[in-house]
């Protein structure tokens, strides 16, 4: 099971990949790991953290730089 989270970023990587026309071996090799694990990180059957996410960017030349946000209806709000 994907989420879209993970199915977008994965989708910028494709492309960027693409854009770059870096095959998935290439960028193995980039990352210092195994074919068969981009593979896996690529088809989502493997859950994608944060350092893969990291070291996926990198190897492609972007900057992965994880922001969270609150929704506007729970900005500003505070316990008591």
């Amino acid at each position: 099971m994907t989420n879209t989270l993970s199915s977008s970023f994965i989708g910028s990587i494709v492309d960027r990949m693409t854009e770059l026309d870096v095959t998935q071996t290439e960028l193995a090799r980039r990352m210092n790991v195994s074919c068969p694990y981009v593979h896996k990180v690529l088809n989502h059957d493997i859950n994608l953290s944060f350092g893969t996410a990291s070291k996926l960017a990198s190897a492609l030349g972007l900057d992965f730089q994880p922001v969270l946000r609150l929704p506007p209806s729970v900005s500003g709000k505070r316990c008591p």
